[in-house]
This record gives C-alpha cells, sequence and structure tokens, in this order.
C-alpha cells in the first residue's frame, strides 16, 4: 500500500499527464511515470566481525532493533521462540507434559493475559515511542530469518524447534510478555513464589489444582541466596588507574543456556546511540556493555523485591479483607490452559487465582514447614487459624521500564548521566557499577525495592510473622495488610503508584577510587567509605554488619593488592587492562586459603583407618590453591567444601558457625573474618575428616580420578570435544566462579559462571579499549563457526579485543556488509 503523501503525488502526476496529451499541438507525451518506491520500514546495515560479533547500523530504532532481531535470529533462533512459548503460558500446549511446566504456564496464562489489550492499555501504552519502534523492528528482523529459512530449515540445536509446528512468526507483544518474565525472575517466578500463589486454592476444602511440592533448606537457598546466579564486578577511578582513565570489569554469572544467557552485540544510530557489549538473549538492547565515554555492568543484588502481607478477613465473608476498619474485595480469576496430551490429543485445565489490591493471594504452608515444621499449621488454610490469609505484593509485577532504563544507560556520556538514566527504577535486580573516561567511577542498587524502612517494618510486623522475619535473616517480611499506613511508601522520585523506592533513597557513590561488588549488599562497595543506616530490604544477604561472602572477601584482597603493588602482576602499584585481565583469571581460591593449612594440619593426625581422607590430604598437599586447567587437586577440594558447608544457612552467608573458627565473624574486621579452623576443638577435626572421606566417596563415585588435571575434569562438551574450563565454585570463594554438579565423569554439565566477560577503559582517541570474552561463543548451533570458538578462546584465558570504531569494525570484518530492509 502506498503511503498516503507518495499516494497523493502520484494522482496528481497522472492528472497533469492527463491534461498535457490532450494538447494535441505539444510534444508527443511523456512515458508514464514510474511508480514511486516505498521507503522501507525497517533497514539496517550489518557487519559480522571475527567470532561472529554482530554490529547493527541504522538510521531508526525500528531498523536498529530490526537488524538486531535478524542477527539473534541467525545465531539462536529455537532459543526465543521456545521461551516465548513459556512466557505465554503455552508450554504445556505445545510441548506436552514432557517439557512443559503446568504451574508456570497457570502463572503467565494470567500475568500476560492479552486477550482485549490489557498489556498495550496498561504497559505499553506508557513506553517512550523509540522503545516501540525498537522492539517492533526486532520482531521483525526475527521473522525475516524465519521467512527466509523455513521452519524445516532451521538448524539443530539444543533447544531444537525443527519442524515444530508450534513454529510460527512473533509479534512485539510477544516479546514484551517474554521481557515481564524475566523482570519477575526475582518474585512471582521464583519457584516458591510461584508454589505458594498456586496453593492458595479460596475458602474451601478442595485441593490445589497444582499439589506445591515439599520446600526444602536447598530450595530455600537457592531462592534467596543462591550461588548459581551471581556476578563480580570492579569499577576504577583515577586514582585506582596507571593512566588516570576510568577502567571497568564486568564479570557477570549468568545462566550459560536459555533464560538470562548473553548475545554480543553492538548497536549503532549514528548520532544518537552508539553502544556495544552483551544483550540478554531475546533483548534489543545493551545491558552491560559500553559506549565512547562511559563502561557499565551489573551483579545480581539480593534485595527484597516483595513483601507479604496478613489480613484479617471478614468473618461473614471469606472473600473480603479489612483494611482501616472497611471490607474490600478478593477477587478470583479463573484461567485455563490447553494440554498436549501423551497420544497428541488436547485437554483443558483451570486454575482459579484471587487477587487483592495488589497481587495475588498465597498459601504460606510448605515454606514455612522449610523454616520450623511446627510454622506449616500456623500459615495453612483459608482462613488461618487467625481469621487470615496472606498475600504477596511483587514490586516487579508493573515494571516495564528496565528496556528505556537500559537505552538511556546506552546513551550516557558520563557516570553522573548513567545514574539519571537509572532513576526510572527499571533495573528489576542488579547492582550497578561503572566508569568513564573522566576517570570516575560509580556504585550503586538502584533498583526495584518495596518501599518499606526499617521504622516500617517494626511496626507492622507483628506476632508470629516476627518470628518468621528474624529466622529468614529479613528475606520473608510479612506487613500488617489491616493498616493502609503499612502499604509500602511513594518516594517523589519513583515511578508514581509504584510503591518502590526512588533513586534518592537508595545507596549508591561516586568515587575516584574504586568501587566492587560481589553479590553481597551495597555495604562494603568500598570498604573505606562503608553506605550504612539502609533498611535490610536494600540487602538482607552481607546486609550492614553482617557477614560478606568468600568472594565479596577475595574481590577486596586482590584490589587492595593490586593498589599496593603486591600481587605479583606488575611491580607498579595501580591497575592497568593487563592487570585487571590477570586478575580475572587469577582463579585462587579462598576457601582454601582460609583453611587448607588447618586441614593440612588434621592430615597429619589422621587415625590409621582413615584411608579415603589420607587420599585426599596427599592431593590437597600438592595441590597449587588454583582453578586452572592444569591444577591437580581442585575436585577434592571442592567437594570437601561442599560436605564441610551442607546445611548452612537458606538466607545468608551460610559457614558462620562460631564453633568452627578460631576467628569468628567480627564486624569490625568483615573482610578478613571469620579464619582459621579452631583445631582445639575435637568435633572439628573430626568434622574436617568426614569431609574428606565424603569428597573422596563422591568423586570415586563419579569415576573423577582425585589428581586429574582440572581441565579435564570440569569441561564444557562442544561438537565431540571437551572444552577445559578454568574458574570454579563460587561458594568455595574462587572470584571466576563456574556453578556446575558432579556427573559420571566430572562436572560436565556447567549451569552458569562466567559469562560476558569484560575489561573496558578509554585512552587519549575516541575509540574505548575493550577486551571481552563470551564464555559460551555466540552461537547454539553446531554446525556454525562461532558454536564454540570463543570457548576456546576462554578455555586459554585469552579475549577478543571488541572493534568499536568505524575503521576497526572494517578492519575486523569477516566480509562485506549486509544491508537488509522491508
Amino acid at each position: 500500500m502506498l503511503f498516503p503523501k507518495l499516494a497523493t503525488a502520484f494522482v496528481a502526476t497522472v492528472a497533469l499527464a492527463a491534461c498535457s496529451s490532450s494538447d494535441r499541438s505539444s510534444s508527443p507525451p511523456a512515458p508514464p511515470p514510474e511508480p514511486p518506491v516505498e521507503a522501507p520500514t525497517f533497514e539496517a546495515n550489518i557487519t559480522r566481525t571475527e567470532y561472529g560479533v554482530p554490529h547493527i547500523v541504522a538510521d531508526t530504532w525500528g531498523g536498529l532493533g530490526y537488524g538486531h532481531g535478524y542477527v539473534f535470529a541467525e545465531d539462536n533462533y529455537c532459543m526465543l521462540i521456545t521461551e516465548i512459548i513459556r512466557a505465554s503460558g503455552q508450554s504445556l500446549e505445545f510441548f506436552g507434559e514432557a517439557g512443559g511446566s503446568e504451574g508456570t504456564d497457570f502463572i503467565f496464562s494470567l500475568v500476560n493475559n492479552n486477550a482485549d489489550g490489557q498489556l498495550e492499555e496498561r504497559y505499553l501504552s506508557q513506553q517512550p515511542e523509540h522503545i516501540l519502534e525498537l522492539v517492533e523492528g526486532y520482531a521483525a528482523g526475527y521473522n525475516r530469518y524465519l521467512r527466509e529459512t523455513g521452519v524445516e530449515n532451521l538448524p539443530e540445536t539444543d533447544p531444537n524447534c525443527r519442524g515444530q509446528d508450534w513454529v510460527r512468526e512473533i509479534t512485539a507483544i510477544d516479546l514484551w510478555k517474554y521481557f515481564r518474565r524475566i523482570q519477575l525472575q526475582g518474585s512471582t517466578d521464583q519457584g516458591i513464589v510461584r508454589d505458594a500463589i498456586l496453593a492458595a486454592t479460596g475458602p474451601s476444602d478442595t485441593a490445589p489444582t497444582v499439589a506445591p511440592a515439599p520446600v526444602s533448606l536447598e530450595a530455600l537457598r537457592a531462592a534467596f541466596a543462591s550461588e548459581d546466579v551471581g556476578s563480580n564486578a570492579i569499577a576504577l577511578g583515577r586514582d585506582a588507574t596507571q593512566t588516570g582513565a576510568g577502567m571497568l570489569l564486568g564479570n557477570p554469572h549468568q545462566p550459560w543456556y536459555g533464560v538470562g544467557s548473553w548475545y554480543q552485540v553492538h548497536l549503532t544510530i549514528p548520532g544518537e546511540y552508539d553502544a556495544m557489549g552483551a544483550a540478554l538473549k531475546g533483548f534489543p538492547k545493551i545491558a552491560i556493555g559500553f559506549n565512547k565515554d562511559v563502561a557499565w555492568t551489573h551483579t545480581v543484588s539480593v534485595a527484597n523485591r516483595f513483601t507479604l502481607f496478613e489480613l484479617t478477613l471478614n468473618p461473614d465473608n471469606p472473600l473480603q479483607y479489612e483494611v482501616d476498619g472497611e471490607f474490600k474485595d478478593i477477587v478470583p480469576e479463573t484461567v485455563t490452559i490447553a494440554v498436549r496430551e501423551a497420544d497428541g490429543s488436547m485437554s483443558e485445565r483451570e486454575h482459579t487465582f484471587y487477587r487483592w489490591e495488589y497481587g495475588l493471594i498465597v498459601n504460606l504452608a510448605s515454606t514455612a514447614a522449610a523454616i520450623d515444621p511446627a510454622f506449616a499449621a500456623l500459615f495453612d488454610g483459608w482462613p488461618t487459624a487467625r481469621g487470615t490469609v496472606y498475600a504477596v505484593r511483587d514490586a516487579n509485577l508493573d515494571n516495564l521500564r528496565g528496556i528505556e532504563m537500559w537505552v538511556d544507560i546506552g546513551q550516557s556520556t558520563t557516570v553522573a548521566e548513567l545514574y539519571d538514566a537509572l532513576g526510572v527504577i527499571g533495573n528489576p535486580l542488579f547492582h550497578t557499577l561503572a566508569a568513564d573516561r573522566n576517570g570516575d567511577a560509580f556504585y550503586g542498587e538502584v533498583s526495584s525495592i518495596p518501599n518499606v524502612t526499617e521504622a516500617k517494618m517494626q511496626d507492622c510486623v507483628t506476632g508470629v510473622n516476627t518470628v518468621v522475619r528474624a529466622l529468614t535473616n529479613n528475606a520473608i517480611v510479612a506487613l500488617d495488610g489491616n493498616r493502609s499506613e503499612c502499604q509500602w511508601g511513594e518516594d517523589a522520585d519513583a515511578p508514581e503508584g509504584s510503591g518502590v523506592f526512588g533513586a534518592s533513597s537508595l545507596p549508591s557513590f561516586f568515587t575516584a577510587d574504586y568501587a566492587a561488588n560481589s553479590n553481597d549488599s551495597y555495604w562494603l562497595s568500598n570498604p573505606m567509605m562503608p553506605l550504612e543506616g539502609f533498611p535490610t530490604t536494600m540487602g538482607f544477604v552481607g546486609h550492614e554488619g553482617q557477614q560478606q561472602n568468600l568472594r565479596t572477601q577475595i574481590n577486596h584482597a586482590m584490589v587492595a593488592e593490586r593498589l599496593a603493588g603486591t600481587d605479583g602482576f606488575d611491580a607498579s602499584p595501580g591497575f592497568t587492562l593487563t592487570s585487571l585481565q590477570q586478575l580475572m583469571y587469577d582463579n585462587r581460591v579462598w576457601g582454601a586459603e582460609l583453611v587448607l593449612d588447618d586441614v593440612l594440619s588434621v592430615c597429619e593426625t589422621l587415625p590409621a583407618d582413615t584411608d579415603l581422607a589420607a587420599s585426599a590430604c596427599g592431593v590437597l598437599a600438592d595441590w597449587d590453591r588454583r582453578a586452572n586447567l592444569d591444577s591437580r587437586g581442585m575436585q577434592v577440594f571442592t567437594e570437601f567444601w561442599k560436605a564441610l558447608t551442607a546445611g548452612g544457612s537458606a538466607f545468608g552467608n551460610a559457614f558462620s558457625d562460631e564453633t568452627f573458627w578460631l576467628v569468628d565473624f567480627d564486624p569490625a574486621s568483615p573482610l578478613t573474618t571469620p579464619r582459621d579452623i579452631d583445631l582445639s576443638v575435637p568435633a572439628n577435626g573430626e568434622r574436617v575428616i568426614a569431609a574428606l572421606t565424603s569428597a573422596v566417596e563422591a568423586l570415586q563415585s563419579a569415576g573423577v580420578a582425585l589428581d586429574a588435571p582440572w581441565g579435564e575434569v570440569q569441561v564444557l562438551p562442544k561438537n565431540g570435544v571437551d572444552i577445559g574450563i578454568h574458574g570454579g565454585s563460587g561458594s568455595a570463594g574462587v572470584f571466576g566462579a563456574i556453578s556446575a554438579g558432579l556427573d559420571e565423569g566430572g562436572y560436565r554439565n556447567i549451569r552458569s559462571g562466567n559469562s560476558y566477560v569484560q575489561t573496558v577503559t578509554f585512552d587519549e582517541s575516541d575509540c574505548p579499549v575493550a577486551d571481552a570474552i563470551i564464555t559460551t561463543s555466540q552461537s547454539i548451533n553446531p554446525a556454525s563457526p562461532h558454536y564454540a570458538d570463543q570457548s576456546e578462546l576462554y578455555s586459554r584465558k585469552e579475549w577478543v579485543r571488541m572493534p568499536f570504531c568505524e575503521d576497526d569494525v572494517a578492519a575486523a570484518s569477516l566480509g562485506e556488509p549486509q544491508t537488509i530492509s522491508e
């Protein structure tokens, strides 16, 4: 169809031609004009450089998204369409019981329902036009790849969607549903929260549609203090670098596959936006990266993203609750999902949710039982024994501000401008660290956190809820729902109606020194300038005055050694890009530095009947205390530490047993305590021997030699080749954390860890100096040359220089640029 202006011009031209042809004395009529050609709706120029990194240049936001969606589909098509199906609540419909999830289908059929345009009306109407265009373009580019390739010709990948009847073109709304699911990973889509929502069955004795599984301490730890999703970051100001320019290490420990994994890309609209780095797969913007003047990164924050409310029910109507002496309704809402049965037939299932003013009703019986079995009866039933029910309010349920925020971050020219960009509070669950070419560094926990002050918790957490709060280290906060003053507060600089803290209330600082974070709270992001006086809602793990995790300890220790020039990397104090990279790949094991000398002392006193423990001792005595490929014994220490620390806190940094440590944790020395084993306590020696024995038994059962090189034990299998992966357990204090369980033959099924790693600084040119690596490589297609190439580089501790300026991109190009449009 012609655009209106072009159509008008065409009609006018034809009319003029008709008039001139009626003049017999004139020259022969000119040939009819060519029909005007429509300008493309989307157009992008694509250049691939070494290791498959795409550089997209476009004149419009829609074109930028179009190019990005297209190249992403070339490398990862099946990953995104699979996750869009899940975010739409259709996994059982298309994947059946084997690949689907009833619980997530019910939840996302509810929260992502768009049958009557709810998402457009409530969320998309608030998005800036250029963000809508960016997402529209991404969907169009992704669809173009499908049309060109065809469902039957899609590459066979994991996940695999070749030839599947559920593969279809997507819409921008599909992408927004996917974004929304990612935003809820730390709250409504967290396993125990999801199960608690589904367990609320209304005021009847009927069993829940989805019977909640008993919650274990391991599940609680995974939900509240998981080592699997973390990160390290170091932002260096002018006083910490040898050049005086800012410098940044970004080291997110994200999943290696699927949701939350990374894709490298460079996105440019000349004169308007120019950012490079990594996007979460399926997202149209740079999440961690750099531009000409600023580099930024994030670490996962364990702050509260939701709170509970205890609501007193109307004794005459169990679907009403009382607030300030008046009753409000609890509204049932039933959703229906389709299910593909084993024989291929389709059936339907229903579940009824119950809404209160700010979210959904929950049943906490299973979670309460995991905290203390005696609690289960106190939190079960509709109503509970106290005539109440519990409800959840989620700070990210209505938060779709992140795309705008990250685009604004990418346009920042200083860390001060980056802080302003964070002010929309679109960040769902991350600390932010950044550095700029002027030599300024920044740290901020500027994210979506319920506006619940310490004073409000003191006033509004009552009765049995005070016990739960104490036992969970403030992770589970249940407020009094009977009083309106106990609802979340409102900051003037927070998004209207969000109930979250505004940026001015959240912990942050600018510095010429340094900032570092490894997933503890904001407290010691620079130990020389601690952030204090903030509520526990802003970070209950490693909160003010609490024990810090081992990666936090080694992070600050390594920075201090480099600033003093005592780490052996460089005789001169202060950082260079090279020494920052050496720090990243040094693979020290802080847990071993804390206890191994004492463990070896225990080994010298082993009883004669402890052959298994003795074999572990021999290996550990010769181990280099590193998680390098040629380190022999890392597997023994990994399993030893796992056994030694088993049963620790599910709501904090686990290993704080005061009977074990010779020097207990001291809030005045939080980065050097606790330490050393108290060997004067006989039980501690016995505990060490038992953990050594357990480690050997586990490794022997898996068929792993105790002294095999680590690079043969922890591997990433790619096309029949085992790529050795250095780094190791974050809980054992390895800075370069890799999360993998022990399987037959070794650690062969890596879940997460070092994923996209970047080191960035600036010189006198306009081109940032950036080296990076994506550990899993760019493509999930085994036939792609970029399926394993960067994984092999990572294994060798190498880096990819990231070409940013136009000449550098051209020099690193893998071929001629490609222009696509439609």
